[in-house]
């Protein structure tokens, strides 16, 4: 492949954001668009300021921080507690100040929220509609990226009616290959022309095949967030999951912490505290399976080597000349 200068920044602007991590505020901005599902320890998620956010899949905010909360409807099981006039969702916009609010959870999974499409119409219109009044967005209720995710929504906005004002789809997504979720996001952008939240994606293969080594997961990871740090209409997304090792229900290698509760390397690279420890990864591309995949052929950012080790000496070395030649050129 011919190396260009647009290939070259691609390539080396990930290694640069993780080496040099920058101190920022917790207002969300296109440099701290990461959040974290689930909350826990979140103060040592805050030294670089990328992330800015957080949920925990209800109203509960956990810790006192500063970091923005965002509650979530999860689904009908939550009503009471959601209505309830000391300690519902009323009490949590006035104490915590959200600027957003999530739907329900993967509502076509029965093991989920578990609802039709018009019931989550009628639990919209009910219970979330009413609070954009107060200002607030709204965002979609998120489906699991099985095949019956992308129907359900539409199902759900015809359902609506027009009765329901969706601010931003949220979305998760479980697979073990790159260029899969980079379609997966652009084919739900271009379907419904909103902004995108991803409040769930790991490294995680849901149909009987291998799952991800460590530094499959780290250089997923570097490319998927590199990915959506650079779209516009990509504004928050969390990685699964902010918890230790022992208690995370997929691949115990997507954790972020250990089992004594601190940063691990994925959580350093999460955070920008520390450059991807991909030596050893598989070849892109190469996963079969995850929950949806959606693409197909090899992986990574376009115009990416697809070799395991992304950041290889050599095409360091021909980038950081390829750079050094066109500054010189141009002072």
């Amino acid at each position: 492949m011919t190396l260009t200068l647009t290939t070259c920044l691609l390539f080396l602007f990930p290694l640069l954001i993780s080496a040099h991590p920058t101190s920022r505020a917790t207002t969300v901005t296109s440099t701290s668009k990461a959040g974290l599902a689930g909350g826990g320890d979140m103060a040592q998620f805050q030294k670089t300021g990328k992330v800015s956010w957080y949920y925990t899949w209800g109203l509960s905010s956990g810790e006192d921080t500063d970091l923005e909360f965002v509650p979530m409807l999860w689904g009908q099981k939550d009503v009471a507690g959601w209505t309830d006039p000391n300690n519902g969702i009323n009490a949590t916009i006035a104490a915590r100040k959200p600027t957003a609010i999530l739907g329900m959870n993967e509502p076509q999974e029965k093991g989920q929220s578990n609802l039709t499409p018009q019931q989550g119409a009628d639990m919209w219109k009910t219970y979330l509609e009413p609070l954009r009044a107060q200002g607030i967005r709204l965002g979609s209720p998120a489906p699991s990226s099985a095949p019956s995710g992308k129907t359900w929504i539409q199902d759900f906005l015809t359902a609506c009616a027009g009765g329901c004002t969706v601010d931003f789809i949220a979305l998760h997504w479980y697979d073990v290959n790159a260029t899969h979720f980079i379609n997966y996001l652009n084919d739900f952008h271009s379907t419904f022309n909103l902004p995108i939240w991803v409040t769930e994606w790991a490294c995680q293969n849901f149909n009987n095949g291998p799952q991800c080594t460590a530094p499959d997961i780290a250089l997923l990871l570097n490319q998927t967030q590199a990915f959506m740090d650079s779209q516009d209409w990509v504004e928050r997304y969390a990685w699964y999951g902010t918890m230790r090792v022992g208690d995370l229900n997929i691949n115990s290698l997507d954790a972020m912490l250990t089992n004594d509760g601190k940063l691990n390397d994925l959580g350093e690279q999460y955070i920008g505290a520390e450059a991807p420890k991909t030596s050893g990864a598989s070849p892109i591309g190469t996963g079969t399976g995850g929950a949806r995949p959606t693409g197909s052929g090899g992986g990574g950012l376009p115009g990416l080597p697809g070799n395991a080790d992304s950041y290889s000496s050599s095409w360091l070395k021909t980038c950081f000349a390829l750079v050094a030649v066109t500054l010189f050129q141009l002072f």
